[in-house]
């Protein structure tokens, strides 16, 4: 009897001691989210003894999928996965549209509105770009509710790594071959926080969209990830096929005098015209960028002003601060030509063209 009395304390001692290591585990906190070439940080960085919430589960229609975290909490697997499942149907009545969600739960009653509200703050920072889907600022004064951010895609290569503008443009792919098979083995650990770049150190899918959708209650939290076609304006400009070209943006100035623009001076002779980077987003539309130049006598060039001109030659924007968000939009002169060249789809070209 003593030597089944010590067994049983053995065995006692030892589950005892697995299901501590079990505890600690689950208590490791999740610091970036990724979805297919796509890295954000997670909620959790907002999550304290104050605010209550923990992740229960982690949810995508991939049953089998590489990280086997799905039903991490059999108790709330499928209670909050309904909307979710019914949004991530395509019109098909087959396919289902990839997604990952996380399921949150446990908050302090009232908590989850305002840690959406933090959350939302700083995916729209510089660095991660994500930008309200839509023309309406989202609410955070109810208890319940919902609000969708999007961007761009990041574009991935073969083995489904993002890729950035350094390895885009690099001359041989050897290297960057290499390193996205050694990260390929941990995508989903904490690579990504060794890794992560601003959104603008990262080339972009033309085609798709990456999107963030946050439900929230007075007790539970719900992110999920996922993507939709959707070009980019310069990839629909030019399947548009005509829309304004450097030349015709030249054209269009040389109608002007420079008092109608903000400039000293009687002619636009006097100044030299330069291509900007393409076509910028301003105020909603989609602009060419124009540097405009005062000449000198010892035939150097001063730049006197960098303009906005919108690709259907509607509106004309001048830059009053640093970057490209502080313009002010100028009058449009009378008198310009209905009929200004086009380069169809050349235009993007040209305009990056000394």
């Amino acid at each position: 009897m003593k030597k089944q009395g010590l067994l049983f304390c053995l065995i006692l001692c030892t589950l005892l001691t697995g299901c501590g290591d079990k505890g600690e585990s689950g208590d490791e906190s999740l610091a970036y989210y990724t979805f297919e070439g796509d890295t954000i940080p997670s909620i959790e960085q907002f999550l304290n003894d104050d605010t209550g919430g923990r992740l229960v589960a982690t949810l995508s229609p991939n049953a089998s999928g590489e990280n086997g975290e799905q039903n991490a909490s059999e108790e709330t697997d499928g209670q909050d996965t309904t909307d979710e499942d019914d949004a991530a149907q395509t019109t098909g009545t087959e396919e289902v549209q990839n997604y990952l969600s996380y399921d949150y739960q446990q908050f302090t009653e009232g908590e989850p509105a305002s840690i959406a509200k933090s959350y939302v703050e700083l995916l729209e920072g510089e660095d991660i770009a994500l930008h309200t889907e839509g023309k309406d600022e989202p609410s955070f004064d109810s208890n319940a509710g919902s609000v969708t951010l999007i961007r761009q895609a990041v574009a991935t290569d073969s083995n489904g790594a993002p890729q950035t503008k350094a390895t885009a443009t690099a001359s041989t792919e050897t290297d960057a071959e290499s390193e996205d098979t050694e990260e390929g083995e941990g995508e989903e650990d904490s690579s990504a926080e060794s890794t992560l770049l601003p959104y603008s150190d990262y080339e972009y899918d033309t085609q798709m969209q990456f999107r963030v959708r946050i439900d929230w209650t007075p007790t539970s939290c719900l992110i999920t990830l996922d993507k939709i076609a959707g070009e980019d304006f310069v990839t629909s400009l030019q399947e548009a096929g005509t829309f304004l070209s450097f030349s015709g943006a030249k054209a269009m100035m040389s109608t002007v005098t420079p008092a109608e623009i903000g400039l000293p001076g009687e002619s636009m002779s006097e100044y030299s015209l330069k291509p900007g980077p393409g076509f910028v987003m301003v105020d909603g539309k989609a602009c060419l960028t124009v540097y405009v130049y005062g000449k000198n006598s010892v035939g150097t060039n001063s730049l006197m002003g960098t303009y906005f001109i919108s690709s259907d030659c509607t509106t004309l924007y001048r830059q009053i601060g640093d970057t490209s968000d502080e313009v002010e939009e100028i009058e449009f002169p009378e008198n310009i030509s209905e009929d200004l060249p086009t380069e169809g789809e050349t235009a993007v070209k040209t305009a990056n063209t000394p």
